[in-house]
């Protein structure tokens, strides 16, 4: 039942978060009908640079947005409108927090896997020269892995401030991170941003193991905090 509940509560953001990759995809198509068109001569590798940079933004967001769980997922308008009959019903159920976030988190991380494959798969799809199964598969795990060091200081974030206010929060410590690690060489090393971009290691280069290992070990604190956190917190 919690799961299912988990999946009622955060369903529309999936959905949300799946529309807006559509558009992001769909927009250069789209644009010739209205009117704009690109410049001649503009080459093809340019173009998919600009899709590439794109769903890299749209992991970000989309790992920041479908986090708003631990047990305080709220609807906006439940939000800033004092009702918090969802959560209130999901604390007073005979489960352990842990459980709680365990479930939510699991489930908003399930979700932030699955779109970030989709559009992981959509960008190399579009790729000039295309890419190998292999390669393909080391991109999509490599994005999933590093995607999930910024779901998971997200659902610490929404552990400790309200949803309204947990999404810009994760925004902006990850500006800060990207200011970093354009400054210091050991943080752009283990960069989970550099990490899920193919900019930074292509899918001719190695398997950039710093990041991943990093961003995976960066996620189990953060859940750890998260559970002690949700533990002491009083509603």
């Amino acid at each position: 039942m919690l799961w299912y509940k988990a999946w009622l509560e955060t369903r529309w953001r999936f959905v949300f978060m799946l529309g807006s990759a559509l558009m992001v995809w769909l927009a250069p198509q789209w644009l010739p009908s209205f009117g704009f068109r690109l410049p001649p001569g503009v080459p093809a590798s340019r173009i998919w640079m600009a899709v590439h940079l794109g769903s890299v933004l749209l992991y970000i967001v989309a790992a920041s947005f479908l986090a708003g769980s631990g047990v305080n997922t709220q609807t906006t308008y439940a939000a800033t409108s004092g009702f918090h009959g969802s959560m209130l019903f999901t604390l007073s159920l005979p489960v352990s927090r842990r459980r709680l976030l365990l479930v939510r988190a699991g489930l908003g991380a399930v979700q932030t896997g699955v779109l970030v494959a989709i559009m992981a798969g959509y960008t190399l799809l579009q790729r000039p020269g295309g890419a190998s199964a292999v390669e393909a598969a080391e991109y999509i795990a490599r994005a999933i892995a590093c995607t999930m060091a910024v779901y998971a200081l997200s659902v610490l974030l929404a552990c400790v401030l309200d949803e309204m206010w947990q999404f810009y929060a994760a925004g902006l410590c990850w500006i800060a991170f990207y200011l970093l690690q354009s400054r210091f060489a050991f943080v752009s090393w283990i960069s989970p941003l550099r990490g899920m971009s193919l900019f930074s290691y292509p899918l001719t280069a190695p398997m950039p193991w710093a990041p991943v290992v990093a961003s995976l070990v960066f996620a189990g604190v953060c859940l750890c905090a998260s559970v002690l956190v949700l533990q002491r917190k009083e509603y």
